[in-house]
């Protein structure tokens, strides 16, 4: 639904004809001798088996850059309207760009009818479909465009929330894209912000977010952040982990640069920036890692295969475009620890330099439409020095050759008003994903009347899938009927449901599932342990700390450990952390003494940490230096330190890079500089 900019900070398309992918894939040249669009036959590749055709094209379109389809098939491409913007007060001050809505009339698989939905819009950067209205960012507003009539053309427009810095090398806010939880999520590039939330309260910051929102735009909060560039797209696992692309975990170097994200509740990622420490952000040890790295690939849109109409093997796989290689690569996701890692293989690529894709989406019948947006994007790329009009958009359709036609794709033909809550509740297990989605949304509507049966499901039907779509159902009916039969799916024995359930109680703030969360910082499944952890800090309440504290001492999974100690600094409780800092566990010390600086009820003393930094556990010496480092009060005992460690045995090489850190943090106090001189 958007790109990064696909060539800002001085990269471009000829210097990323490769990237750090897995080229298993047995791929093949369509036969066709015409394409459309901005491609031939010659130098399209797709695997064996598949087909690519062109289903809207200038006739239709002119620079589509981000797609959304709604419940029905309609298609919103957020579209540009050339190279037209100079400086970016121009996207504000006379906004260009537009919404077009393409509809297949004949139900051929291709578009043929184009309507403008909204014009006048800054800078579109993708959005969704949801109960009737349009939400789409283009900053510095998220807005929701609303057709009231039925023409296709919305007639009301309104800013939910604004406030977020806009490029237009195309860094900025992102989105929307709804997760299964039903909230909105947004990302933002570290151009920053500066917004006031419907309910008073400013948020300001220059580093890059990940949020998430009510749909009314209530409840606005950041899950993830970072000095990365910016990230790009989102996509959610089945348990509604949100997953995503973004440029910039590291400057360029080692053939690094872009990467694959899996973005956990309160996790602080790379790249290292200062405005990591100027935002505030709480850490909980190192920067958290990515998933996958790539090199200056681009990345773009991304889009989980939730069907398996393009093979068996292609459900839950994740598909992403990168920008500068011209193709859209093939994620297959694979938990490891608490996290996630990928088997990478291209699946569709264009050797074409003045090929340019942006956008991958799964439409309803498991086909896949690829958005390419022409030859007019040059802000931010030095080696694309001009711009090609003339070179305008298109829209492909990839499929399968030998797929079976899916009947009804979208559930058009349903009579959904007059469906009874146990028939909605069957079509959970549709194997059409719209129909999944159109159900849900039905039992969502229904309310306590389809509490029951969506509780049957739960705790009956033998797929996974279908019991983790009743819990996020019951989570957003919420009635108490419906949070008491959500709990019971933290004790379902598969992975994916106890965390859809962990999650789903903690954003709910359920105290009554408080007893069962406890108990599973203890399972033996690690994404289980981390999400119980997760909801416990969103719980908050206080007498959680001891059991996040015992299981800090057994946790070694970064993304676990992650969790517990930011779960102990968001329930912000001193005196049990200060009294575990002379527990025999060096993981329980660390956990604690991490959570004791972040924390805002801080009570942190040098006297607390110098016994850390004399002690001989490296790990812990180490966690106690970074720690130091941002305490500028405390130079005085740091200079003593060093003066006694200095005088002693010669520095070991790893001493001598801690210590080295301690005396650029300390770099600008004089009586630090003092001393420094003092050494030379």
């Amino acid at each position: 639904m958007r790109f990064a900019s696909p060539c800002a900070f001085g990269f471009g398309i000829l210097l990323c004809l490769s990237a750090c992918t897995d080229e298993k894939a047995k791929t093949t040249q369509v036969e066709s001798p015409a394409i459309g669009g901005n491609i031939s036959a010659a130098h399209l590749k797709v695997p064996e088996g598949y087909t690519v055709e062109t289903v809207a094209d200038s006739g239709l379109v002119d620079y589509p850059m981000f797609g959304t389809l709604d419940a029905t098939g309609r298609l919103f491409l957020f579209e540009s309207t050339g190279n037209v913007y100079e400086e970016t007060k121009e996207a504000l001050e006379k906004p260009q760009f537009r919404i077009n809505l393409l509809q297949d009339t004949d139900s051929d698989g291709k578009y043929d009818k184009s309507t403008i939905f909204a014009d006048k819009i800054g800078f579109p950067q993708g959005g969704v479909f949801y109960k009737g209205s349009l939400y789409v960012t283009s900053a510095p507003d998220l807005w929701k465009l609303t057709d009231a009539d039925g023409d296709g053309v919305a007639e009301k427009r309104e800013v939910l929330l604004s406030g977020w810095v806009l490029n237009v090398n195309a860094n900025s806010v992102i989105g929307p894209f709804l997760g299964p939880d039903g909230w909105l999520y947004l990302t933002s590039s570290i151009e920053g912000f500066d917004i006031t939330t419907k309910e008073g309260q400013r948020l300001k910051g220059e580093t890059a977010r990940i949020w998430r929102l009510r749909p009314d735009g209530t409840k606005l909060e950041w899950i993830s952040a970072g000095g990365m560039n910016n990230p790009v797209e989102l996509t959610f696992t089945e348990a509604g982990e949100p997953i995503g692309t973004e440029t910039y975990f590291t400057d360029p170097q080692a053939g690094q640069r872009d990467a694959l994200v899996y973005w956990t509740e309160g996790g602080v990622y790379p790249k290292p920036n200062t405005n990591i420490d100027r935002d505030g952000l709480p850490r909980t040890g190192d920067l958290m890692p990515v998933v996958s790295k790539y090199s200056r690939v681009a990345p773009s849109g991304i889009a989980r295969c939730r069907s398996n109409f393009l093979g068996n093997d292609f459900q839950n796989n994740l598909l992403s475009v990168q920008f500068n290689t011209h193709r859209v690569l093939r994620h297959k996701l694979v938990r490891e620890g608490a996290s996630f890692r990928t088997e990478d293989e291209t699946f569709f690529s264009v050797d074409q330099e003045d090929f340019h894709p942006t956008d991958v989406l799964e439409d309803a019948d498991g086909s896949i439409l690829v958005v390419e947006t022409g030859g007019w994007f040059i802000k931010g790329c030095p080696l694309s020095q001009v711009s090609k009009p003339e070179m305008q958009g298109a829209l492909y359709r990839i499929r399968r050759k030998d797929a079976d036609r899916v009947d009804d794709p979208y559930g058009n033909a349903i009579a959904w008003q007059s469906l009874s809550p146990a028939k909605a509740a069957d079509y959970l297990g549709d194997a059409r994903p719209f129909v999944q989605d159109r159900a849900a949304e039905h039992l969502v509507g229904l309310g306590e009347t389809a509490v029951k049966d969506i509780s049957a499901l739960l705790q009956q039907n033998a797929s996974p899938d279908v019991r983790t779509k009743a819990v996020f159902a019951l989570y957003r009916i919420g009635t108490p009927a419906a949070l008491t039969a959500m709990r019971t799916g933290l004790t379902d024995k598969d992975t994916q449901v106890r965390v859809a359930a962990a999650r789903a109680v903690g954003l709910a703030r359920d105290t009554a599932a408080v007893p069962t969360l406890v108990k599973l910082l203890s399972h033996n499944d690690l994404p289980t342990q981390r999400q119980a952890a997760t909801a416990l800090g969103q719980i908050g309440l206080p007498q959680t700390v001891p059991a996040l504290v015992t299981a800090a001492e057994k946790a070694s999974d970064r993304f676990v450990r992650h969790a517990l100690v930011y779960s102990l600094i968001t329930l912000n409780q001193p005196q049990p952390l200060v009294a575990a800092l002379s527990q025999a566990s060096a993981k329980t010390r660390e956990a604690a003494l991490i959570a004791l600086d972040q924390m805002k009820a801080s009570t942190l003393r040098s006297s607390q940490v110098m016994p850390f930094l004399n002690g001989k556990d490296k790990e812990l010496q180490r966690t106690a230096l970074w720690i130091a480092s941002h305490h500028p009060e405390w130079a005085g005992d740091m200079i003593a330190f060093l003066r006694q460690r200095l005088g002693a045995a010669s520095l070991t090489a790893d001493e001598q890079e801690l210590f080295g850190n301690l005396l650029v943090a300390f770099g600008r106090n004089v009586p630090m500089q003092q001393f420094m001189a003092q050494q030379v």
